[in-house]
């Protein structure tokens, strides 16, 4: 869908005509959209400005939008990892990259390991200190209870704004 509104900002075409590329011609598959589906979603298959979109739709759709690189990410491998796959310099200064992406690395099996700095972490290390001081009680993540009915009625609710990965309706 991204392919489809990028493309048509670009041609110019109205937000009319982008949405109905995107729900009601192309939906969920990657395949170009036939002249009798075009004309079903009210679109002139003869339009050449339509007619370019579609192609250029069809040339980069399922490609990223913007590549990036991932800080907290590493490959292991058994051997040299520059006899496996390019590698260049990282625009901070002592840092490399592979060049490829993390489908490529998962295709070809190799270990890749991703580090995420999470302050939900402080977070709840500084909670269980607080329980301990005024509670007295020792809490770790390996003995906070996982059958804890409160909590599961809270989130049955959909009461869980603050909650760390579950506080939005999409994640519920």
């Amino acid at each position: 869908r991204a392919a489809i509104r990028e493309v048509g900002k670009v041609m110019g075409l109205s937000q009319d005509v982008i949405a109905r590329l995107s729900g009601q011609i192309w939906g969920w598959s990657s395949a170009a959209p036939g002249e009798d589906r075009m004309r079903d979603a009210g679109l002139d298959p003869a339009d050449g400005r339509v007619q370019l979109a579609i192609r250029l739709i069809g040339e980069i759709i399922g490609f990223p939008r913007h590549l990036s690189q991932h800080v907290g990410g590493f490959v292991i491998t058994q051997g040299r990892l520059d006899e496996l796959c390019p590698i260049e310099n990282a625009a901070m200064e002592d840092r490399t990259i592979i060049e490829w992406d993390k489908d490529d690395i998962d295709a070809l099996g190799l270990l890749k390991v991703d580090i995420l700095a999470l302050g939900m972490l402080t977070a709840i290390r500084k909670a269980f200190g607080l329980l301990a001081e005024h509670r007295g009680a020792r809490l770790t993540l390996a003995n906070v209870p996982a059958e804890d009915e409160p909590v599961y009625d809270m989130l049955c609710r959909a009461d869980a704004i603050g909650v760390f990965q579950v506080e939005s309706r999409a994640q519920l």
